[in-house]
């Protein structure tokens, strides 16, 4: 770990005073409750998903992880709300608003500041210390105390962060059972990626040839907000498009000379704007670009009218196994872009999964990391998973979504979810022993690989998506261009903080770009009026932002 560990004593010696004021007064964590058996209660602001797959009897109040939490360390977890997507951040909004927070919710790094501010969160430091088990430890030093860094405010672990390989590249999934239905034959060269012009033509056969025979076949659709500031929001946005123009939107970067620049008005990004205006002028991007909700793209991905969706490589998991459980024969396959020399462009950026926090009422917050280390060590490396915790096996058969786990993070070694694709795809294809396999989750993935392998057609689509996310993205195109060193990745600039210039202005000069990217995509503002957009941006805060970045990377040097 980098800072926050080495300025603990520091931190410790300057806050002394204050918690000396504080004895005695109403700042003191409340007493915890417990039930008649004696355990403790403790409240939880839970995240939800739509189609959760618990099993029947099961629910987000009463399931194998709150029972296991309980049997193990006698911790009764009641739901103070349960809430998915809006719907939750509303939630915690209106928690942090009223002061009165659940013990246990997770929150963005915005919200995170908010409740320091408001002093409403229990200080971390000293129970991660002594409570977090060696392997916890060491999957966040796996990330150069990055996530840990992001949890730290004023040299103080206020939360666990989650953890999230935010690797590239950005890929493309489009229909196989469609290109081989119309004869069109992609990445010949097998270097994992297709060109623009590759990508247009298909989207022109899908849209005048109709594979899905529903009589109202797209080309392409895109979300409104366009582009992406990290690997895992870039579902149906032009994110790999950007790329392959060497353009990243939403990110800050630094050049050689330590000049920090907004990628979003670079004149790659012009130059992606103007491919993607003529795809629209053309009819093979969406009509109704900048009117259609995400909701309605996927829904048209789902019935068959879209046969190519930008994606992370998880996408199969949570949004292609929705078109593949409608229609058996859905079959997707993915591509990175190239640019026009043949490269694959990425950005490679350490990111944080939400930030789990505890309220400062709360009497014994080190149970935080009690339940870390049951989960996220214990559960998640089990090497007999089946005896040792059989109701949570049962669980990764029927592929019951994460968000069942009242702490709803991801907590995983940098760079694993590469590797442990590797390793499961070597065991499904023969190359290694299943059961050589020590780790729990890697061991099933494989398992499940291997039995759409054996039987694609009888195979769950849950088996499809396992297969697809982690044989064909993961180990073939995310390890394979690294393997090949096909691959340019572009670090961009991460700042821990809330900059307080984006806090006055951010939500101005975002709304700005959004709404300029729509007029110049569809053709109601010219692309000439690219700079004056640029100026726009600087003018109504673009410039504070661009200083304050600047000046945060210098003091770094």
């Amino acid at each position: 770990m980098k800072n926050w560990k080495k300025k603990v004593l520091l931190s410790m010696l300057a806050i002394a005073p204050l918690a000396l004021a504080a004895c005695g007064n109403s700042d003191e964590p409340k007493e915890a409750k417990t039930n008649a058996d004696g355990d403790i209660i403790m409240t939880v602001g839970q995240q939800t998903a739509p189609n959760s797959k618990l099993p029947e009897g099961d629910s987000y109040e009463d399931n194998a992880y709150r029972r296991v939490i309980q049997d193990k360390l006698n911790i009764e977890l009641e739901s103070a709300f349960e809430a998915n997507g809006d719907d939750y951040n509303r939630q915690v909004s209106l928690a942090i608003a009223s002061g009165d927070i659940p013990d246990m919710m997770v929150v963005s790094r915005d919200e995170l500041q908010e409740l320091v501010d408001n002093d409403l969160i229990a200080d971390l430091t000293d129970v991660y210390e002594e409570h977090a088990s060696d392997k916890i430890k060491e999957i966040y030093d796996s990330y150069d105390g990055f996530t840990l860094d992001m949890a730290t405010i004023d040299d103080r672990l206020m939360a666990i962060p989650g953890t999230t390989n935010d690797f590239g590249p950005n890929l493309v999934w489009i229909r196989q059972d469609w290109l081989d239905k119309l004869g069109i034959e992609l990445d010949k060269d097998k270097n994992h990626a297709i060109s623009l012009d590759e990508l247009e033509s298909t989207a022109k056969r899908f849209k005048e040839e109709d594979p899905g025979e529903t009589g109202k076949s797209m080309g392409l659709a895109l979300a409104n907000w366009v582009s992406a500031g990290d690997h895992g929001g870039s579902a149906y946005t032009a994110a790999p498009m950007f790329n392959a123009f060497n353009a990243y939107p939403k990110v800050y970067l630094e050049d050689e000379s330590g000049k920090v620049s907004y990628g979003s008005n670079s004149e790659e990004t012009k130059e992606t704007l103007t491919y993607l205006n003529k795809l629209f002028q053309d009819g093979l991007l969406d009509p109704q670009f900048g009117t259609r909700t995400y909701d309605d793209i996927n829904a048209m991905m789902v019935n068959g009218q879209l046969g190519i969706v930008p994606g992370p490589w998880h996408i199969p998991d949570w949004g292609l196994v929705q078109a593949r459980t409608s229609n058996p024969e859905a079959e997707f396959t993915p591509f990175a872009i190239e640019d026009e020399n043949g490269e694959i462009n990425a950005v490679d950026k350490s990111a944080t999964g939400g930030f789990v926090v505890i309220s400062k009422d709360f009497e014994k917050p080190e149970l935080l990391i009690e339940m870390v280390n049951l989960l996220f060590d214990e559960v998640a490396y089990s090497e007999d998973m089946e005896n040792e915790f059989p109701e949570l096996y049962e669980y990764a058969q029927l592929a019951v979504d994460g968000t069942a786990k009242p702490i709803n993070i991801e907590l995983f070694p940098n760079y694993s979810e590469i590797s442990d694709a590797v390793e499961a795809t070597k065991a499904a294809k023969g190359e290694i022993p299943i059961d050589d396999i020590t780790k729990f989750i890697v061991k099933n993935n494989a398992q499940k690989i291997k039995t759409y392998m054996d039987n694609p057609a009888d195979a769950e689509p849950s088996d499809w998506a396992l297969y697809s996310s982690r044989v064909l993205a993961l180990n073939d195109i995310m390890n394979g261009v690294r393997e090949e060193k096909t691959i340019n990745e572009v670090n961009p600039i991460v700042i821990p903080q809330t900059l307080k210039s984006r806090e006055r202005n951010g939500a101005q000069v975002d709304k700005l770009e959004e709404e300029m990217f729509i007029k110049f995509i569809t053709g109601e503002e010219s692309l000439d009026n690219f700079d004056k957009y640029v100026s726009s941006w600087n003018d109504q805060g673009g410039t504070a932002i661009l200083e304050e970045t600047q000046t945060i990377v210098d003091e770094r040097k």
